[in-house]
């Protein structure tokens, strides 16, 4: 898969799928168990907040259409750092948080590496 062949960040449908995404872990993890698991929660919101990132990004800036792979997972494996770690400082329910942000890790490693 050439640069050529990616999908452009943004666009109405990559954001939406961010949100629905994030709304649906929003649910799991304040309905899976009695205690609310607060960094699966933060997490949520910040992928509702890259969702609408997406969908506004080329209306704000041409700069966000032209960024390549490297920069673009960077970005992911740093927001799954973030997520791992604000999981593992705020949540009882480390698992689930860990997991999650282990996961956007290796969303952004495999991004960069054109896989």
């Amino acid at each position: 898969m050439t640069e050529r062949d990616r999908l452009d960040f943004g666009g109405l449908w990559n954001g939406l799928s961010y949100i629905v995404l994030g709304l649906v872990a929003l649910a799991v993890f304040v309905f899976y168990g009695d205690p609310v698991d607060t960094g699966g929660v933060i997490a949520s919101i910040a992928l509702v907040g890259i969702g609408v990132a997406a969908v506004l990004a080329q209306k704000l800036s041409p700069l966000f259409a032209e960024l390549n792979r490297y920069w673009t997972g960077l970005f992911w494996a740093l927001c799954g750092l973030g997520i791992l770690g604000l999981g593992l400082l705020s949540s009882t329910k480390r698992a689930s948080s860990g997991v999650l942000g282990v996961l956007f890790v290796i969303y952004g490693v495999l991004i960069a590496f054109d896989r």
